[in-house]
């Protein structure tokens, strides 16, 4: 067995990208906290994944349904404005939208919206896309661009590295 050892950044960019990609998957399959938030409102529905959130990374965290962060970096393109969601960590952050466009389409888009930025990796598998920029050594954005099932749209997540984070 080999081992790959990975920076900071990576394990921690590597680690969103699974969360939001787990986020996103969460509407599709069925949900462990379905139990814990059936019958809630929408508010202490997003009270209780910070809660779970928080458990997890140590630290604050905000759920934003529809809304950017407020501190979303105005440099970082996104392919839609039809925001899913966002989570804010004192790491960073997670940004899903919605595009009713082709995986390929997006894959496209995103190339095309970040062609001045430092391409780290890019792994293309049809349904499924992923992407790490980086600029300037200031800020690294993973992009994951999933299709979408049964007639929905595509997905595309944004994991936002903040520089102190680094």
């Amino acid at each position: 067995m080999t081992i790959t050892r990975r920076s900071v950044p990576t394990r921690i960019a590597g680690g969103a990208l699974a969360l939001v990609i787990a986020v996103g998957l969460t509407g599709c399959f069925a949900n462990p906290l379905d139990a814990i938030v059936e019958n809630a409102t929408e508010e202490s529905a997003k009270n209780a994944a910070e809660d779970v959130i928080e458990g997890i990374t140590g630290g604050e965290a905000g759920i934003e349904f529809g809304e950017l962060p407020d501190d979303f970096p105005s440099e970082v393109p996104l392919v839609s404005e039809n925001v899913v969601q966002s989570v804010t960590v004192a790491e960073g952050m997670m940004v899903t939208v919605s595009d009713p466009r082709s995986v390929k389409e997006l894959a496209a888009q995103v190339k095309s919206d970040f062609s001045d930025w430092e391409q780290v990796m890019w792994t293309d598998q049809a349904e499924m896309v992923v992407g790490m920029y980086k600029k300037d050594e200031t800020l690294a954005v993973n992009v994951g661009i999933m299709a979408g099932s049964d007639g929905e749209d595509s997905t595309v997540g944004y994991t936002i590295i903040r520089p102190e984070a680094e």
